[in-house]
């Protein structure tokens, strides 16, 4: 038994009403239960009961046992005096506000619906992928779209949070925000650190200095990344090399630790060379990018931005510098330009418009989601299998976000779909 479960038990009324009455035998009439806080002071503000035919209008407090009140010392706090109504599972002991009055106290657990508690206690012990993972896929519809419509926008809220945390640290500068996050893009999960560190330490404004110049862009990134090794080298490595020592010298530039990049049990177009190739050929072709983007409106036009990005033709037959290889292809491919889309486009345009306070570029990342593919990994996949399918990137978004914040905590009380479970007969 816990404290969350009484809260949803009230919350959501699963108790019967018929012949309510207080610990005292008064008779009780709940006119609305409240809203539920989860920050500091009582569960439950804006209460209103009718106990013995007197209307009492504030907050209410839930316990398993009523003297949890002197445990957690409420009736040494004045913010506890509005207290209309102690909701306790059971009733054991008779407590006191701050100003020395008793609370009107409910005792539920002769009221609760049978069953409820037994579901519930199935979700909480259950040691499945997910709690439901059995009864998830039998919800109906309407109910699980609703609660994934919630959860995409509690994800691109949480990833706004970072987001101006990163525009603030580069002093209000959007372009500069979205030039970082684009660059951990690139580097998948896998490299995106190290690309986070490459982009931080080579600002664009260096970059934008040598756009008509494909040499010595490619030079800064691979002499930043700190791979240009001197004593493997082929022609085109050399030309990097010699640029690089004039351009670090220029600027003061310090590279990043070689270490840090990660090739082991990745595929070779994954290579964070090839990587840095094709990131090198976006900067050549754009300026501005994230101005660009605000400005164009249809999904399809923001992803063009990213096709046909022609990295040098040395990596028509190398993953890695030095090295000859077959069969390469370093252009971008749509999987890795819809992940470009999903992971940074939206999430910017999201966090922007969060920012300007425009519902319509909020609409408009959501409306990229909803044009995009969903994402296949190991999450998508076993929602697939449990009969819970995946759709639109939009879809596979709260799909994750669902999985890691709410399945993943057991948060089922409070999420619409558990709360569908638990309260179905």
């Amino acid at each position: 038994m816990t404290e969350d479960f009484i809260c949803f038990i009230w919350k959501f009324r699963q108790f019967s009403q018929k012949d309510l009455k207080t610990i005292y035998s008064e008779p009780v009439e709940i006119i609305t239960p409240g809203i539920y806080n989860k920050d500091a002071g009582p569960d439950f503000s804006d209460v209103k009961v009718r106990i013995n035919n007197t209307l009492w209008a504030g907050n209410a407090e839930v316990h398993i046992q009523s003297s949890d009140w002197e445990r957690h010392k409420h009736g040494q706090d004045e913010a506890y005096n509005n207290v209309v109504l102690h909701i306790v599972y059971e009733h054991d002991k008779s407590v006191l506000r701050n100003d020395g009055t008793e609370p009107p106290t409910l005792e539920l657990k002769s009221y609760i619906i049978p069953g409820i508690e037994k579901r519930y206690h199935m979700l909480m012990e259950n040691l499945s992928w997910i709690p439901c993972e059995k009864q998830m896929g039998q919800v109906d519809e309407i109910y699980i779209g609703n609660w994934l419509s919630r959860m995409l926008i509690e994800r691109l809220e949480e990833k706004s949070s970072g987001i101006f945390a990163l525009v603030k640290e580069c002093k209000g500068s959007w372009d500069d925000a979205f030039y970082i996050q684009i660059a951990r893009n690139f580097g998948l999960k896998v490299n995106a650190l190290p690309f986070e560190l490459l982009a931080r330490s080579l600002p664009q404004q260096i970059l934008g200095k040598h756009k008509n110049s494909p040499l010595q862009t490619e030079a800064l990134l691979f002499g930043q990344a700190g791979l240009l090794n001197e004593e493997q080298q082929d022609v085109y490595t050399s030309l990097l090399t010699k640029e690089y020592h004039f351009l670090k010298k220029k600027y003061s530039l310090k590279p990043i630790d070689s270490y840090l990049w990660k090739f082991l049990r990745l595929r070779p177009q994954n290579f964070p060379t090839l990587r840095i190739a094709q990131f090198s050929a976006l900067i050549l072709k754009s300026t501005r990018l994230f101005s660009q983007i605000l400005e164009i409106k249809e999904t399809k036009k923001i992803a063009d931005l990213f096709k046909g990005l022609r990295p040098n033709p040395y990596w028509d037959n190398h993953y890695r510098l030095g090295k000859v290889s077959t069969g390469v292809s370093p252009q971008l491919g749509q999987e890795a330009i819809n992940n470009i889309l999903i992971n940074t486009v939206a999430v910017m345009i999201f966090s922007y418009g969060k920012y300007i306070d425009d519902e319509n570029l909020m609409r408009r990342a959501v409306d990229i989601l909803e044009n995009l593919p969903s994402e296949t990994n190991h999450i998508t996949k076993r929602f697939n299998e449990i009969g819970v399918a995946c759709g639109n990137a939009d879809r596979s978004q709260a799909l994750l976000q669902l999985k890691k914040s709410w399945c993943d905590k057991k948060n089922c009380l409070f999420c619409a779909v558990g709360a569908k479970i638990i309260n179905s007969d």
